[in-house]
Formats: C-alpha cells, structure tokens, sequence
C-alpha cells in the first residue's frame, strides 16, 4: 500500500506559500492526482487528508495508523519549501533504502524540477528528524519537496507542471513495484492567463466540445490555475 501524505491543512496552509498558490491546496492537488493514477494502475493506496481539514503531528500519525500500514508499505508526504535558492529535495527514513528516493528524484529531475539533494536527516536522538518518518510503520517512508515557492522558476513550474512533477512518482512507484507503466488516461493540462478554450482545444488537436464534456463545463469561461484534462484524440 502507498500512504499519501497532502502536508499541511486547515488552519496550517504551509509555509510554502505565495501570492499563487498555498501550499496546502497544491500537495492536496498532488496528492489526489497521485492517488486517481495509482488507482488507475490498480496499486493499492490511501490518502491521509482527505479534505482541508487540520492534522497535527499526532493527529497525522494517528489517521496513518487508522489505515494498518505495514513495515513493506511505502508513505510518501508531499510538500513545498519555503525560502531557498530552488530544486526539489527527497528527504527518506533512516528505516528505508534509498533505491526508491533516488528512483523519485530521478524522475522528478527528468520532469524538469532540478533536485538539489536526496538524503536522510538525523535528530540529535540519532534517529529521524521528522516527525513523520520518525513515528510511523512504514520502512520506506519519504518527504518529497516540490520546489521552493519564494522562487519564480519553481514557482511557475509549480503552479502549471504539478501534473507532471506528480506523474513523475508514479511512475517512479510503479516501477519500483514492477508493475506494468501505462500513460495517464487523458492529459492534463493547467490553464494559464489568457487562455481560452479555443486556444486549449486547438492546441491539443482537439475540439472545445469535448474538453467541456470531460471536465463537465457548461461556460466557456475557464479561470487560471485551473486543471483540464484534455482527451487523446
């Protein structure tokens, strides 16, 4: 089973927040794209936020507990820092190997997102840092970062390519897993300023008739930021 960890929430939006985003809806986001993908390549997973609502560290502990994780089940928390110099970052246990952390930031590099270091961190007890990969069951257990919201770049990659940096662990999972890959069903595409459906639907080779029936629109109207998938024509 893969535990998927949306950080932050409630009254927490994260410090990897901007004038664009909180960081509490875009791991959301992630989050529930990753689990829709690994449902879809029938990969058993579960989501420990399942809207916005507040978890503490112990609460978070105690709704990954509520799910019966296993030492072979694998925890991923997503986040977005806060103020550096920008990349991404996988964070692992001290309990996990680093075949699959290394896999993740792999992928996310091949993605676009430039990884500045996957590692473990220490507590001055000598065991993990973080609370999360300190107290929960899971050996392989990780926290990803999405980039650094105080820089444009990741700034910019974050708020119109999550889809993709999302897809990237997947993809990473499923074949960490040996389970057969297989592209997402329809595309996704996030819409930017001065879009219109036109310009999406001819873009894509498609038509505005069908990415309003897909998204289940009935305007033309489409606002910033927002997910569409897009159908393989």
């Amino acid at each position: 089973m893969i535990i998927i960890d949306a950080g932050h929430g409630g009254w927490d939006p994260g410090g990897g927040s901007n004038a664009y985003f909180k960081e509490k809806d875009l791991t959301k986001k992630i989050s529930d794209y990753q689990k829709r993908r690994f449902d879809e390549l029938n990969i058993p997973s579960q989501l420990t936020r399942i809207g916005d609502e507040t978890l503490n560290p112990t609460d978070r502990i105690n709704q990954i507990n509520r799910l019966n994780p296993k030492e072979s089940d694998i925890l991923i928390s997503n986040h977005i820092n806060n103020a550096g110099n920008g990349g991404g970052e996988v964070i692992y246990s001290i309990k996990s190997k680093d075949t699959l952390p290394k896999m993740i930031g792999d992928a996310l590099e091949d993605a676009g997102l430039p990884i500045r270091n996957v590692y473990q961190k220490l507590g001055s007890s000598g065991n993990d840092f973080y609370y999360i990969l300190r107290n929960t069951k899971p050996n392989t257990s990780m926290i990803i970062e999405y980039g650094f919201a105080n820089i444009e770049d990741d700034s910019n990659r974050l708020r119109y390519e999550w889809p993709k940096l999302a897809e990237a662990v997947v993809k990473s999972v499923a074949q960490y897993y040996g389970v057969p890959y297989q592209l997402p069903k329809y595309q996704s595409y996030i819409v930017q300023n001065n879009d219109s459906l036109f310009k999406i639907a001819n873009q894509f080779n498609t038509t505005i008739d069908k990415i309003k029936s897909l998204n289940n629109l009935n305007t033309d109207v489409i606002m910033p930021d927002t997910l569409l998938l897009i159908p393989n024509d």
